[in-house]
């Protein structure tokens, strides 16, 4: 990697960008960011100067300006096969960090991509199974070639929250499985700890018995040749449990992480445990705010819980369900309180 000579003024036409990104890396790599963000980062910014380079000229920090970067978002838009708006979203952001660190390292007064708005995301209801879809999924599970493995994988994910990279770095080591907790190493190298119920944590002592010889250090979860599942391989094995199972919803590791987070706050839990327990940061209440988007059906039970006026007949004594003729019990207000 060839260094770049930075000054206190330089001509940024000058600066080759792939040098500047080379070096980027390397900041973010001593930052300790996880070899998956800049990876990421990195397919993003260097599609970015392979449009910069198209009249066959090295791109330089002087092609990094707002109108340089709309015309590549335009490019991206007109493909046959669109990206999605978050897609889109997540070039944008890559790019405007890129431009801050860029304005730090060469003494720039701004960022020069401070221009560049971020494209608007639509928010969308996240998928999430219900109950028959899950025990079709651990029935499917049943007939594969490790099925003590598949269910386990399947009641983790589903239990935990934990994200498909995070479950496929996880050590046997890494289980307690009599305090019924797993040690998770997140984004950023974070570690938390992640609570683990009785069936995940029966699942899980099943599949390990079944395998001989296993050492602490070992991968939890691995293949018929004693390697690692990678996270593409989970995801491969998600997918193919829910084609045996035939459902008809999209499920994915990521879909089970959904799942429980709509199922957590279902059954009591409350947001501040829910962030601490999905691995986001103190600050990022808007990312789990994601997750726990409510269906319809699910705003009609808790409804059915806690409707003002339902409550107002168990005061009264009387039942608070709907009667068999469709419509609300309800008493009249005066009732509740009657005057003396």
């Amino acid at each position: 990697m060839r260094a770049v000579a930075i000054s206190s003024s330089p001509e940024l036409d000058e600066v080759r960008l792939r040098d500047l990104i080379d070096e980027y890396f390397a900041a973010l790599k001593v930052a300790g960011r996880s070899p998956r963000t800049i990876d990421w980062y990195r397919d993003f910014l260097l599609e970015f100067v392979r449009f910069a380079e198209r009249d066959g000229q090295p791109a330089t920090a002087g092609d990094l300006q707002a109108p340089v970067v709309r015309r590549w978002l335009l490019a991206l838009q007109s493909r046959p096969r669109q990206l999605a708006p978050s897609s889109l979203a997540g070039r944008v952001r890559t790019l405007k960090a890129f431009g801050t660190w860029v304005a730090s390292e060469l003494d720039l007064p701004s960022n020069p991509l401070r221009a560049v708005p971020l494209p608007r995301v639509p928010e969308q209801l996240v998928p999430s199974l219900r109950d028959p879809e899950i025990l079709a999924l651990l029935r499917g599970a049943e007939g594969s070639r490790d099925p003590e493995r598949d269910q386990a994988i399947v009641l983790l994910l589903l239990d935990t929250g934990v994200r498909v990279s995070e479950a496929a770095g996880l050590r046997v080591r890494d289980l307690d499985l009599a305090e019924g907790r797993c040690r998770v190493l997140g984004k950023g190298g974070r570690e938390r700890v992640v609570p683990i119920g009785r069936r995940a944590r029966k699942a899980l002592r099943a599949s390990l018995t079944h395998r001989r010889g296993i050492r602490a250090d070992d991968p939890l979860f691995s293949g018929p040749g004693g390697q690692p599942l990678t996270a593409r391989g989970l995801y491969q094995l998600v997918h193919r449990l829910a084609v045996r199972a035939e459902l008809q919803t999209r499920c994915s590791p990521h879909v089970l992480r959904h799942t429980f987070a709509r199922a957590f706050l279902m059954n009591g839990g409350d947001v501040f445990s829910l962030q601490r327990i999905l691995g986001h940061s103190p600050s990022s209440i808007q990312v789990t705010r994601r997750y726990v988007t409510l269906l319809d059906d699910d705003l009609r039970a808790v409804h059915r819980r806690a409707s003002p006026a339902d409550r107002l007949a168990a005061v009264m004594g009387r039942p608070s369900t709907v009667e068999r003729s469709g419509s609300y019990d309800v008493p009249e207000l005066g009732s509740v309180h009657p005057r003396p």
